[in-house]
């Protein structure tokens, strides 16, 4: 062979082996049109995402609606009147209820009493006619749809009246033998004078009996004489008489005058009542 033709032949291998490589670079390059199609599906996935958050926002505005409807009830206590026998409570409720009065001593529970309704106020007679310490107070309202509203609390008590009953003079009269004589009043007794003591006369200090409540429509009490007399040789005897008093009007006072006589002896009282109210 011709040294043309070998150098024919080594050219012809050299541009087959620079075409396959070249074809191969355009291989290897193809499938970037196939990534660039990808990238939509990317970005419309994200919007999808968003979506399922949406109402997130919408369950916390509901539970702020919640709260706000589930707001208590306002309700005021007050005290209408003190009576002898009790008390007159009321209140004023921001919308009709059904009300109790719920009371106690050191604090406003243990004793429970109804109010007429249901309705946005009212009141009620609470009698306390057998205890004069003071006691806690307050009104419970219940709406229709349960919410429930609680006043505040109040402390009272009934009104109560006062005696005092003064001994100004008592002086007893013993014709004979010996005497004596108690006085007693509202469970306190006193004994000015006597027994055992020799006539004709005898005169006491002036005394007074304490302060005492009166139970509610009180008009009156007794004030208990218990007369002692002996006449040697016979043995002392004694007879107690009820004296009736009728007290005053609250805030005033009276005099009495009184004379009482039993087995054989006489007294002679001069009496001052005076009733007070608070």
């Amino acid at each position: 062979m011709s040294r043309r033709a070998l150098i024919t032949l080594v050219v012809l291998a050299v541009l087959a082996t620079a075409g396959g490589v070249a074809g191969g670079l355009l291989l290897a390059r193809a499938p970037e049109p196939a990534t660039a199609a990808a990238a939509p599906t990317t970005a419309t996935t994200a919007p999808a995402t968003t979506d399922t958050l949406e109402p997130a926002p919408s369950s916390s505005t509901t539970a702020s609606s919640a709260s706000t409807t589930t707001s208590g009830i306002s309700v005021q206590a007050r005290l209408v009147r003190r009576l002898e026998d009790g008390l007159v409570v009321g209140y004023d409720a921001s919308q009709p209820v059904t009300a109790v009065l719920a009371w106690g001593f050191g604090g406003p529970s243990g004793n429970e009493v109804p109010f007429p309704g249901p309705s946005a106020q009212g009141s009620v007679k609470l009698t306390l006619a057998k205890t004069t310490r003071t006691i806690s107070m307050r009104v419970i309202g219940r709406a229709a749809d349960g919410r429930e509203g609680v006043s505040g609390t109040l402390t009272a008590r009934r009104l109560v009246r006062r005696v005092v009953l003064e001994v100004r003079s008592l002086q007893l009269d013993i014709p004979n033998g010996t005497a004596g004589i108690a006085t007693g009043f509202l469970g306190t007794t006193y004994t000015p004078l006597g027994p055992g003591l020799r006539g004709p006369t005898a005169t006491s200090e002036p005394y007074a009996f304490p302060s005492a409540a009166l139970a509610a429509g009180t008009t009156g009490s007794p004030l208990a004489l218990r007369f002692f007399h002996q006449v040697q040789p016979n043995p002392q005897r004694t007879r107690v008489v009820n004296l009736a008093v009728t007290y005053p009007n609250p805030g005033t006072s009276t005099i009495l005058t009184r004379d009482v006589t039993a087995i054989g002896i006489t007294v002679h009282l001069r009496l001052r009542l005076t009733v007070t109210r608070s």
